[in-house]
């Protein structure tokens, strides 16, 4: 679903290109060419907004920021990472790296990927490969959702889960990553405590677990379900409260950092209880590529089998 929506943004952005240049061209050429430069610097200009906005939030709550530098490698860093993966990676290569269910597969620990908002399983590519190349089970998945309830994801999350599951013989290791966290959270209160399918650990990165004000500057229900005070929020803090949960048996370990542009201040990614991994200096979506995030989920599984 939101391969196709970014695929139609992709082609309607050549459009207006090509039509900006026939207009303005015979006007003047440096008119043309300023569109063009415009055009190529908004996402630029979009993500550097986004820094401003987490750098003057965390100051106004008496918080401590990043460095301007470490603030302005993140930037650059982001905008690169962002035009790979939303302009190449996640409306043309979806499904260019699959899932892997090796035959020597039972008995040990899969992983189960958990993308975010207006992403698929692409972004994470170099954690598939990563995973291939160690011949680690693994499913990543599509969700089924652009603006949707956050709980519409439930179903498809679980049939992965199962999936895997069936192959391993193993509850496996769950990763999200920014809304995926929240999904996980949100597929967990919805098994049973003592269920086989409750996994061991999970990890979430950049997860908006208490909200992120940048939430108030997008629309959709999962956008507003991920504001913070939000009632989808406080009820699932209230069904994880319940003595026994799915939840309370887990070990989580939350990652974060004090550059994500998304999903700000640090604490709002952190869940009570949980072990955190701070990566200093990384944006929202470079944390994907952060070898100190591989280096996490390759000790919570058993030492690699060979083909």
């Amino acid at each position: 679903m939101v391969a196709w929506w970014l695929r139609a943004v992709s082609v309607f952005n050549v459009i207006c290109v090509v039509a900006w240049v026939a207009w303005a061209w015979p006007r003047s050429a440096w008119l043309a060419i300023a569109g063009i430069a415009l055009f190529m610097l908004a996402g630029r200009l979009w993500l550097g907004l986004q820094f401003w906005i987490m750098q003057t939030y965390k100051r106004r709550l008496g918080l401590s920021v990043a460095a301007r530098g470490a603030v302005l490698k993140a930037w650059n860093a982001e905008t690169q990472e962002s035009a790979r993966q939303f302009a190449w990676q996640i409306p043309w290569r979806e499904w260019a790296v699959p899932d892997h269910l090796p035959a020597n597969a039972q008995g040990r620990r899969g992983v189960v990927l958990v993308h975010g908002w207006l992403c698929n399983r692409a972004v994470w590519t170099q954690t598939m490969l990563q995973l291939r190349a160690q011949n680690i089970p693994y499913v990543a998945v599509s969700l089924p959702m652009l603006l949707h309830r956050i709980a519409t994801a439930r179903l498809t999350l679980d049939a992965a889960v199962r999936h895997l599951h069936t192959a391993t013989g193993v509850a496996p290791l769950l990763v999200g990553h920014s809304m995926g966290g929240l999904v996980l959270r949100d597929w967990l209160r919805s098994q049973p405590p003592a269920g086989e399918l409750v996994p061991h650990v999970v990890i979430t990165i950049g997860s908006p677990h208490h909200g992120s004000p940048m939430a108030m500057c997008a629309m959709g229900t999962n956008v507003k379900e991920m504001r913070p005070g939000s009632r989808w929020l406080a009820q699932l803090r209230s069904d994880e409260a319940e003595g026994g949960s799915a939840f309370s048996r887990v070990r989580w370990h939350c990652v974060y950092s004090d550059c994500d542009n998304v999903v700000f201040p640090e604490s709002t990614s952190q869940l009570a209880n949980a072990e955190t991994h701070l990566l200093a200096g990384y944006a929202h979506v470079q944390m994907l590529v952060a070898p100190q995030l591989w280096a996490l989920i390759e000790s919570q599984l058993p030492a690699p089998v060979r083909r």
